[in-house]
Formats: structure tokens, C-alpha cells, sequence
């Protein structure tokens, strides 16, 4: 791996053809909006671009993905991936091109160096933030088709700018954008304050249900008994590990949610004094100061053991 800067990273672009845009397995609303805008961005330049066929987790973030699949008998001359901090966070049908990435652009202080080049930004906010800088490098006119998937990756990223990775230039960027000729308050409706009564019936359960295990420390568990029961789907899911740290006092918040095939989705966020992705390498995921990810096939007890064991290093 060589890291790379902004003007760097904007001359590997300047010169690709045929791109294929990868994003991490189960797209948030950062990748589906970082991949979305990059893609449009180099079309806007003369270039082919695709986004790799990679469901989004959530319907919501589906109009910024799908229509950008590459059909399968494109062939790639250069590979990029948006927000995707290492191989293990590929998707399975794509985990071959880990190996082959030309170009990183993420702002994932976790992440492996597993491309040729990296563009990483360990203090943006968002991916978005740094998919933002390159389309202005490279002379692209933002469109309203580009600038409401980036700012909904800012937006979804800081849970609604509210999380101590926000930093004055998120929001000027966010600014910017909001001159994108889309409609920010309809967005903002859309993903923060509009909820099902599935969703409703998810964070009863949830809130009902919770422990604190340590001081300051929530835990939250959903199988997927209780998410059928809530007659839930995958946009129900959305933020649902926010909810950890509602609780007054709370230092870290962990979320356990088991996956339709059986495995857990494991969701560590903090208040920032302890690092949530350094915690969570031991189990292949990864994250940042206040919010990170993994998935794994271990039982819930055994997963919360583990994660409470390494709190319990950090935590005083």
C-alpha cells in the first residue's frame, strides 16, 4: 500500500477508464452514497463507471445503487473502493478484488492498506466528505443526482451531524451540497424522523431488554425471533445501535443482532473517550473513535464476553 493525498488521488482518476466502485458488504448510507456520487462524477467526465452489483442493507439507499450496477459483461481496468476499510469487509461475491484494488478512498483509521493506493482521511466524518474533494478537484460540476447521496452519506454517518466526528468542515461541505437543488429537509425527514410502527415495536423491545453490565455500558440484544415478531425489515434496522447510548451516563453501547442466516451483526458505539473500531479488530470488524462494526458466527454470550473483556482494558 502507498497513501496517498487529495492531488494524487484526483490524477489516478483523472487517468482511469472502465472503473469499477466497490462498497463494503452490507452498504450504510455512507457507501451507497460516497459509491453513487463517484460513479456519476466520472460519467460526468466522459468515463465508464459502475457501481460493483452490491445490494444496499436498507431500501432507502437502493435508488443510489442500483441503477448504477455494472452489468456482467463489464470488465474493469481499474477497481476502486469507497468506504471499505479491509478485505473482510467485501462482500463474499467480491472478495476477490480486495487483491486487485487500485485505489482506497476512506476515512476508516482501521484500515488495512490493502489497495495499491490509499486516499485515507482517519478524521473526515464521512467518505462522502472525501468523495466530495475529489469530485471538486477533478472539475466536476455537482449535479442534484450527485449531491443528495453525499450529503446523505454525511448525514448518516454523524447521525444527523450530532456525533463528535463532525468537524466544521463537514459542515460547510454539507452547506455546499445543500445548494445541490434537492430538497435537504425532505432528506433528513426521510432518514432520521420518519419510523414504522415495526420500527416502533423494535425499540420497545430493545429498550425494554436492555442491561448495563458495567458502569457505562449498555447492552442490547435482538434476536431474530423479536425482529420477526415485529413484522421488521432491513430498513427497520437503520441506527438501531444509536438507541445504546440513550441510556444518561452511558461510556460505550453494544448492540447484538442476529442476521437472517443465523450470524450476528455486532455494533459498538461510544462517547469517543474509548475507541469503538480498536475494539472490535479482534472479531474482523473495525470502525472508528465513537462507532464501528463486525459480524460474526459466535453465540451472543461469547461475543458479549469478548467485548466486555476488552471495555474492560479501556474502560476506567
Amino acid at each position: 500500500m502507498e497513501r496517498i493525498g487529495l492531488e494524487q488521488a484526483a490524477a489516478l482518476l483523472a487517468e482511469a477508464a472502465d472503473v469499477l466502485i466497490v462498497t463494503h458488504v452490507r452498504p450504510d448510507g455512507d457507501a451507497a452514497g460516497s459509491g453513487c456520487a463517484l460513479c456519476l462524477g466520472l460519467r460526468a467526465l466522459g468515463k465508464r463507471a459502475y457501481l460493483a452489483c452490491n445490494p444496499p442493507s436498507m431500501e432507502r439507499y437502493a435508488p443510489y445503487m442500483t441503477p448504477y450496477f455494472a452489468p456482467r459483461d463489464f470488465v474493469p481496468r481499474f477497481i476502486a473502493a469507497v468506504d471499505t476499510p479491509g478485505p473482510g469487509q467485501f462482500p463474499p461475491p467480491l472478495a476477490a478484488l480486495a487483491g486487485r484494488t487500485d485505489l482506497a478512498v476512506d476515512h476508516h483509521g482501521t484500515n488495512s492498506g490493502y489497495a495499491r493506493y490509499t486516499y485515507l482521511e482517519p478524521d473526515s466524518a464521512a467518505t462522502g466528505e472525501l468523495v466530495y474533494l475529489l469530485l471538486r478537484r477533478l472539475g466536476v460540476v455537482l449535479t442534484s443526482a450527485m449531491a443528495e447521496p453525499l450529503y446523505a452519506a454525511l448525514a448518516t454517518d454523524t447521525n444527523g451531524f450530532r456525533t463528535p466526528g463532525t468537524t466544521a468542515r463537514t459542515m460547510r461541505i454539507a452547506a455546499a451540497l445543500r445548494e445541490g437543488g434537492f430538497d435537504p429537509a425532505a432528506l433528513m425527514r426521510r432518514l432520521f424522523e420518519t419510523k414504522t410502527a415495526a420500527r416502533l415495536r423494535l425499540e420497545s423491545a430493545l429498550f425494554g431488554g436492555m442491561r448495563f453490565p458495567r458502569p457505562g455500558v449498555c447492552v442490547m440484544v435482538l434476536p431474530l425471533d423479536a425482529v420477526n415478531a415485529a413484522g421488521a425489515g432491513e430498513d427497520d434496522m437503520d441506527k438501531l445501535s444509536t438507541l445504546t447510548m440513550v441510556p444518561e451516563g452511558t461510556r460505550a453501547g453494544l448492540l447484538l443482532r442476529q442476521l437472517p442466516d443465523g450470524a450476528w451483526k455486532v455494533s459498538l458505539r461510544t462517547d469517543g473517550s474509548v475507541h469503538a473500531g480498536q475494539q472490535l479488530l479482534p472479531l474482523g470488524g473495525g470502525g472508528h473513535a465513537d462507532a464501528a462494526g463486525a459480524v460474526t458466527a459466535m453465540p451472543p454470550e461469547e461475543t458479549e464476553a469478548a467485548v466486555l473483556a476488552a471495555l474492560d482494558r479501556v474502560l476506567s
